[in-house]
């Protein structure tokens, strides 16, 4: 009698864990396949470089780290994604690389021109830089070239424009600043819906005015100051001709061929100095 019922209780936890092992193969398909209905795009936040390891820090990276990262992405089988190619696959067009990486860097800072540009064609990656309007416009009207600060001027942008390299997007015209009441294009609490769509689309024109009139071409992306922006951003910013729009969340982006949604809101990892290529890449891979 008890060996038998033994027996029955051996049978049963066989029974049992077949079960569980076929719910939780089963849940596991799920997730696998809703991943598999798109494509994993993690996208790299990049600020300031330089040569000077002590000026290195959450925003600044030195050029000998950059470099290291490129061979990485390189060894590793990653192929650098343009704002292009993610336009064709959002509408069905094309598909997109089977490790696809998407390089950006923001505040339009000189040292891009000087070290990022030579360096990205070395390895043979391209990237998309985002550039406050106002603050080239001031280093297009004076001589300071000093690498430790200076941004772009409209010479170099129109030159990264034409290069095929780096491709030149909007950082705002002069809205990185949450020193005046406003945090970047956020909305107050105070505005109503006019008065922020009047604010915000008046910068929107501005640059894209700026831009048409310096390199012949009008900004389709932005990158929001801070990442910060709010649920009515993204359809004014529409309206001024803009179709993908950068945040500061790290995540890594699913995006899924033949649909747009996702175009809007593309989370990207900030690479901080003192971290190897290889721990920071593992954030995602």
């Amino acid at each position: 009698m008890v060996i038998r019922i033994k027996k029955s209780f051996a049978v049963f936890c066989v029974a049992l864990f077949c079960v569980l092992s076929f719910v939780g193969a089963g849940l596991n398909t799920v997730s696998v396949l809703s991943v598999q209905g798109g494509e994993r795009l993690p996208v790299v936040m990049y600020h300031q470089l330089t040569t000077d390891k002590s000026k290195a820090g959450k925003y600044v990276l030195t050029v000998e780290q950059f470099e290291k990262d490129l061979i990485y992405l390189k060894e590793n089988g990653y192929s650098s994604v343009t704002l292009n190619q993610l336009f064709d696959y959002s509408q069905g067009k094309r598909s997109i690389p089977e490790k696809p990486v998407m390089i950006t860097f923001d505040d339009g800072c000189e040292t891009v021109y000087a070290y990022a540009l030579p360096l990205l064609k070395k390895y043979g990656f391209t990237a998309i830089c985002f550039i406050i309007g106002s603050v080239t416009d001031k280093y297009s009207g004076i001589n300071d070239h000093n690498l430790a600060y200076s941004g772009l001027d409209w010479d170099e942008v129109t030159e990264l424009c034409k290069g095929g390299v780096i491709d030149i997007q909007s950082h705002t015209y002069d809205l990185h600043s949450n020193t005046k009441g406003r945090n970047g294009i956020k909305k107050l609490k105070s505005e109503t819906f006019e008065q922020y769509d009047e604010f915000l689309t008046a910068d929107a024109l501005k640059i894209k005015e700026k831009m048409i009139e310096n390199t012949g071409a009008a900004p389709v992306a932005i990158a929001y100051p801070f990442g910060s922006f709010s649920k009515e951003s993204a359809d004014i910013l529409k309206k001024c001709g803009i179709k993908a729009t950068f945040t500061c969340e790290e995540k890594v982006n699913i995006i899924k061929k033949a649909e747009s949604d996702w175009l809007f809101g593309l989370g990207r990892y900030n690479r901080p100095e003192g971290v190897s290529s290889e721990s920071f890449f593992k954030k995602w891979e």
